[in-house]
Parts: structure tokens; sequence; C-alpha cells
């Protein structure tokens, strides 16, 4: 199993209290990675610190053969990285519109991004959605909608924050299956849930934040299948 991202020594103080205190994260390449933990364990604050949304205390990265500190690193991170909240924001403009939102700031030409907001529509079944305004959309849409304008930007890793909560059955499902698809496109993944049961079948592993501190319940092995672990305190 490869790393796509390593972070070594993060730790982070709010409120002069010690959210985080993680000696090695290393995220699989093209591999889904279930993160749970219970509300205020600092889920949320780790995955925008990986996405270099947060400023921890210290963090070290390495990515693409380079040992840098997190906030040299940030560029790098930011370009490749994207984060989705659980309440994705979306302009108040058409579906098409949101999804074309990043590849026209990329300087993408109009018809080019029409091409592929065509195709990315397509891709997550959306194209009867195409004209609607973003506001009209229920949750599980909207969420759909989030993840298809991630995925336009051709993220190597996506971070998504509790992505089918306050969702029907359905709409979880259809969620999850654009998850799926991602991760056989190659895309490395890692969501945080209290839905294990929504999305185990999609993880390779499952990390628990407990105390500030990170803990492997499973991962692939080699084989591809997944083996159960004793609780292992911060290892990769």
């Amino acid at each position: 199993m490869s790393s796509l991202i390593d972070y070594k020594n993060i730790s982070i103080f709010l409120s002069g209290h010690s959210v985080l205190n993680i000696d090695h994260l290393a995220v699989p390449a093209h591999q889904c990675t279930l993160l749970t933990g219970k509300n205020g364990s600092g889920k949320t604050t780790l995955l925008k610190i990986m996405s270099g949304l947060l400023k921890p205390n210290s963090c070290t990265v390495h990515y693409q053969g380079l040992d840098l500190p997190w906030k040299q690193a940030k560029p790098y991170i930011q370009k490749d990285i994207i984060y989705l909240h659980q309440q994705p924001y979306l302009f108040d403009a058409s579906v098409a519109d949101n999804i074309a939102y990043g590849l026209y700031r990329a300087g993408e030409s109009k018809s080019a991004a029409h091409h592929k907001v065509m195709q990315a529509l397509d891709w997550a079944n959306l194209t009867h959605l195409a004209h609607r305004s973003a506001k009209q959309l229920s949750g599980g849409e909207k969420q759909r909608v989030a993840v298809t304008r991630a995925r336009i930007l051709s993220p190597r890793l996506l971070l998504l924050d509790e992505p089918t909560a306050s969702m029907d059955s359905d709409a979880k499902q259809q969620t999850c299956l654009l998850l799926q698809r991602l991760k056989s496109e190659g895309v490395s993944i890692m969501l945080s849930s209290h839905e294990t049961h929504i999305i185990e079948h999609i993880a390779d592993r499952h990390l628990h934040l407990e105390n500030g501190s990170l803990k492997h319940i499973k991962q692939a092995t080699t084989s591809g299948k997944v083996t159960s672990l004793n609780t292992i305190k911060n290892t990769p």
C-alpha cells in the first residue's frame, strides 16, 4: 500500500485545549478511509488541516517527494485536495453553473467548460437538473452536485465531512454510488461519518479519533481482504 500523502506530528490547540495530537497519518493512494469519532472529537478539525483550510500548531507534510512544514505545503495540498463540508455551499445559480464554477476560475474556456459539465452531469445522473436553481435542490441532490463539482477539478484526494447526514435512504445510496465511482477512477477518499453501516462497504480501512489520537479499527491487507486489528495508537 503506497501513501498519497503523509502528515506527521499534527497538533492543534483550540480555546486553550489540545484537540489533536497525531504522530503520523498516512493517506493511502486510490483507497477510501473512513474516519469516525464522537461529536467534538476533532474530525472536522483534522479534515480542514489536511486540506489546508485550518492552520495547526504543528504539522509536517510529506507530499510528492517533499517534506514541508504545513505552511509551505499549503499551496500544494490546496491544489490537489478538496474538502466538502457536511452542508455544501452552492451558489444561487443553476446546477450546471455551480459545477462549472471551478473550471471558470481555473481559466477554462466557456465551450470547454460546457463540454466537461455536460459529461459530469451525465456521470452523476444529474442531467435532468442541469438548469434547475441549486437553491431548489434537496439535501441529497446538493451533496451530489457538490461531489460532481469537486470531481470535475480532478482532485487526488477528496475529503468529505458527514456526506450522507440528514438524507433519506435513497439519497444516501446515490451519494455512496458516486463515491464508489470516484474510488474506481483512482481518487483517494477520506470521509467522516457516524453512519458506518452506510459507508463501510466503500471503505478500505477505518480510523477512529479518540482523545486527539487516531486508532486503527480495520484496514485492507495487500491481498485486498479486510482484516480487523487491535486498536493501535498513532500509526499510519
